[in-house]
């Protein structure tokens, strides 16, 4: 029997969670893997909140001291649970230059700091734990380090935010803009007051970063992600896609192309076939493809209180184990990512123009298109009475820093009343 003595700093939603379902699974995961866990200490700026939760440990004492947690020598194992990146950091680095195993859901932490924490944790000796960082109960990091060890990743693709998929599929499903679908999600708690981390795709650019650098093993740094959001999809935007077989998402994604990464998070159009458009709602979802096992999808909850807890109990027990049979540190740093130019891959592409109903607007736009290298595939126009009218063209494969020269001349044009919308379409997921 290996005896764990853990403290758990930050007892919000994802903290409250921990302590309920170690109350309930202490006994059993107990029996089943000879870990007696122990909570020594609760770090809470609300100590009244959780006294109820600790009726399996009467003995756990409760602080609001985060230094009587952090660096205790008493302690074997810190829960990270706060959030944010001042504080999170501060109590991390205490951690592990005590030698205490940190398990943490903070993913911008890790994404903007993880070089320096994990060389940390190394010198050490000890291990960071952050099943729960990315994509809440997906077992995502544990397949990628462990299932998919032997394999080498040619992509990997994440619905990665709860929010935003929520936001995306009202607009579909109901019909509604992206104001009114933002509402909504503030209104079931989806997003925040100020949604801006999620809906301008920095919250799924922690995310890939962390995931695509643990999968190709190259450090892929948040500023390398070419980094997009979705406040100027409409729900024409939604339709049209729709028309035209897809169905929009934000993706985060990282893949490997002659030799270098490529890493993006944006607005993407999936094809309404493929089993990843079907991943609807707050649900996340991870998609991959490898040399040997060839693709495939994990889907789950993204978020949540006992979601995500879920995901940092099972570090718990997993970090437990390994401290429990002294094994070596696992492998957290990479040498840094050769990252390809973010507007020279090749794709095709949703164009929707606002213009005027005149003639000669298509072949102005035709031209300034053909004078870039753009080709076009098929053209829409919507049927109107009143203007301006939207124009919808799909090129043929070209290069990003092609559509975003043809944007700049044709936006600049008197007949164009809005700024055009651009939309890569991921055919060949």
């Amino acid at each position: 029997m290996e005896t764990i003595r853990i403290g758990l700093i930050g007892a919000g939603t994802v903290g409250s969670g921990v302590l309920k379902i170690l109350n309930e699974e202490s006994r059993r995961l107990e029996k089943e893997f000879g870990l007696s866990i122990v909570l020594h200490s609760v770090c809470t700026r609300s100590p009244r909140k959780v006294a109820d939760l600790l009726k399996r440990f009467p003995n756990a004492a409760l602080t609001d001291d985060i230094e009587k947690v952090a660096g205790n020598p008493e302690i074997d194992m810190i829960l990270e649970l706060v959030g944010g990146t001042a504080v999170a950091e501060e109590i991390v680095i205490r951690a592990l230059k005590a030698k205490q195993t940190v398990i943490t859901a903070n993913k911008a932490l890790l994404s903007e700091r993880g070089e320096y924490l994990f060389r940390l944790a190394e010198e050490s000796g000890v291990e960071i734990g952050y099943e729960a960082a990315v994509g809440g109960s997906i077992p995502v990091i544990r397949a990628i380090r462990n299932c998919l060890t032997g394999d080498r990743f040619l992509g990997l693709y994440g619905i990665l935010n709860g929010t935003t998929n929520f936001i995306l599929s009202k607009m579909e499903s109901e019909n509604l803009d992206y104001s009114e679908a933002l509402a909504l999600a503030q209104e079931k708690g989806f997003a925040e007051a100020d949604p801006s981390f999620d809906v301008e795709g920095i919250d799924t650019a922690h995310k890939i970063s962390i995931l695509g650098s643990l999968a190709f093993g190259e450090k892929i740094s948040l500023q390398s992600v070419t980094t997009e959001g979705i406040t100027k999809i409409t729900r024409l935007d939604i339709r049209f896609a729709a028309d035209l077989g897809y169905r929009i998402k934000l993706l985060g994604l990282v893949r490997k192309l002659d030799g270098k990464i490529e890493a993006r998070v944006q607005p993407v159009m999936i094809p309404v076939q493929h089993a990843f458009a079907s991943v609807m709602n707050e649900t996340n979802a991870v998609y991959y493809k490898t040399s040997y096992a060839g693709p495939g999808l994990l889907v789950g909850k993204g978020a949540g209180a006992l979601p995500t807890a879920s995901a940092v109990v099972a570090d718990l027990v997993y970090y437990g184990l390994r401290k429990k049979k002294n094994l070596p540190v696992e492998r957290n740093r990479f040498p840094a990512a050769n990252i390809s130019e973010a507007n020279q891959t090749e794709a095709r592409y949703y164009l929707r123009f606002n213009t005027l109903d005149q003639p000669g607007v298509l072949a102005e736009i035709a031209k300034v298109l053909g004078t870039n290298a753009v080709s076009i595939s098929s053209v829409r126009q919507n049927e109107s009475e009143r203007e301006p009218v939207e124009v919808v063209v799909v090129t043929h494969p070209c290069v990003e820093a092609s559509i975003l020269a043809s944007l700049g001349r044709i936006d600049s044009l008197d007949v164009i009343m809005e700024p055009s919308v651009a939309i890569r379409l991921e055919d060949k997921l």
